[in-house]
């Protein structure tokens, strides 16, 4: 059976999509996938800034853990205790030199002071302070620790 004309255009209108409504779904489906790679590119971005924030904590940590293994006197000792130490963010593997060291530079420094502690303590306690900088994308990031060491501490320990 043959339709009219008439039918016939009906049906084909009802088929397809017009330019405005095409324009319409690509311009949804181009906002849609910008926002989608901006949430993707923001998301990476913040997982690294994590993982350096992280690797700072490391560092500190590490270097204050071996400060409490130092004895009385190697603390009190001028010079024992480096001032400045720069760390990486990945440290050079072991067989390659210092210069094979690569990521993002941290610098730190290291203070040796009295404790703020009751008078009866404070020739023998000492406070040693932990400062670490590093720069991301032109911002200067800075992480601090400190911690109390003891003239009776952990080395002097019996097991």
């Amino acid at each position: 059976m043959h339709l009219p004309f008439a039918a016939t255009h009906k049906r084909r209108r009802r088929l397809g999509f017009t330019l405005a409504e095409v324009l319409v779904a690509v311009a949804i489906a181009g906002f849609a996938f910008v926002s989608l790679y901006a949430s993707i590119a923001q998301s990476f971005a913040t997982w690294q800034r994590s993982r350096e924030r992280m690797r700072g904590n490391q560092i500190l940590l590490e270097k204050l853990e071996v400060i409490r293994l130092y004895s009385w006197s190697q603390l009190n000792t001028s010079g024992f205790v480096p001032s400045t130490f720069t760390e990486y963010f990945h440290p050079a593997s072991s067989g390659t030199n210092a210069s094979a060291a690569s990521g993002v530079a941290y610098t730190g420094t290291m203070t040796v002071t009295n404790a703020n502690v009751a008078p009866a303590y404070t020739n023998t306690m000492r406070r040693v302070a932990a400062t670490l900088n590093w720069v991301r994308g032109g911002v200067t990031n800075r992480l601090q620790m400190e911690t109390l060491v003891s003239q009776y501490g952990v080395q002097n320990y019996i097991y």
